[in-house]
């Protein structure tokens, strides 16, 4: 026969996040708010036990020695009997808690602002890439060298730089020695000069219709790269291992990424609001779910979210070694999970 027990009292460490766990005081009354507040609470009714809250500023990291400290630490040291908080799982934590079943899914994705549009005193420019302009510089310079060598009568480089370039632009070329491969090498220059401006004035009017936004990177390997070039800064959640997750993922963007991170200490704090965080040439780490649950589903005016993920990691409850009753734990935490009232 299973055990029916459970301590009718325990002492549970927690972070205060807004939209995962928050304390309010309401007519002298402690109430929890929040999708882990409210776990709490449901757990509480369904297992009849009181609690006592342990606030912590982190979720836990190792020290060199092998300590951990916040969440993670209070439960190790037997101050705290479970800890919650939206805490992921790991192998080092495994080491030194245990955790009942999972109840969240982590996806760790990053958000940007919304990006503007581009600078229209510089539209012209737009229509072809930076490489296809050098390119077409580069045909200019060749063909006014090669005209005026082997095309032109009596011309001087600058004349036939002037008559390269007006050509570009519907104007007539004259003064031309006529010869069979001339005539070839002629052919090819007019065709090259009338091809490059009407894809010119396409791609222009296409932008004058729909002008194009800001270029942002959209996965982690594109932000790894323009933060490593000094383009962007990236914050990552300061009470979370998402750091040492990057670090110890061993993809080589990711822990670039980490290095950097850390080496500027670009942290924020769950306690700021994401708006007043966000600029330009800013990207922020977090949970898709922890973005749901602050700024609610998309469509977004401010931010902008990608598909785009560096893993998965499930959260649950951490229970200290040896905690008397796990399995009744996870039974309630179950039937709460599939009644959907965690989703609540």
């Amino acid at each position: 026969m299973k055990s029916l027990y459970f301590p009718s009292k325990i002492k549970v460490a927690v972070i205060l996040i807004r939209g995962i766990f928050t304390i309010q005081k309401v007519n002298d009354k402690t109430v929890l708010d929040g999708s882990d507040g409210k776990l709490l609470e449901c757990l509480a009714g369904k297992l009849n036990f009181e609690f006592e809250i342990l606030i912590s500023s982190v979720g836990g990291s190792r020290y060199s020695n092998g300590t951990w400290n916040g969440v993670i630490g209070l439960v190790q040291n037997g101050e705290a009997d479970i800890g919650l908080s939206a805490l992921s799982f790991s192998e080092e934590r495994l080491e030194v808690v245990d955790f009942s079943n999972s109840y969240m899914a982590l996806e760790k994705i990053f958000i940007v602002k919304e990006p503007g549009q581009m600078p229209k005193i510089t539209a012209f420019t737009y229509p072809f890439t930076q490489n296809v302009w050098v390119l077409y510089a580069l045909m200019i310079l060749a063909a006014t060298v090669l005209f005026q060598r082997i095309m032109f009568r009596n011309s001087t480089l600058l004349g036939s730089f002037l008559s390269v370039l007006g050509s570009i632009v519907s104007q007539a070329m004259e003064g031309i020695e006529d010869s069979p491969w001339r005539r070839v090498l002629f052919g090819l220059w007019l065709t090259i000069a009338a091809v490059m401006p009407f894809l010119y004035n396409t791609n222009f009017l296409s932008f004058l219709t729909m002008p194009e936004k800001i270029p942002v990177p959209p996965t982690f390997h594109k932000l790894s790269e323009v933060v490593l070039k000094g383009k962007y800064k990236c914050l990552i959640p300061k009470q979370t291992i998402d750091l040492d997750l990057l670090l110890e993922s061993r993809i080589d963007y990711l822990v670039k990424l980490g290095e950097v991170i850390k080496k500027n200490d670009w942290y924020w704090s769950y306690s700021a609001r994401i708006e007043d965080l966000l600029d330009d040439r800013i990207a922020m780490i977090l949970p898709r779910s922890g973005l749901r649950l602050r700024v609610g589903f998309p469509p977004f005016f401010s931010l902008k979210e990608y598909d785009d993920s560096f893993g998965i990691w499930h959260s649950g409850i951490a229970l200290k070694k040896g905690f008397c009753c796990r399995e009744r734990l996870n039974n309630a935490l179950y039937g709460i999970i599939n009644g959907g009232l965690y989703e609540k």
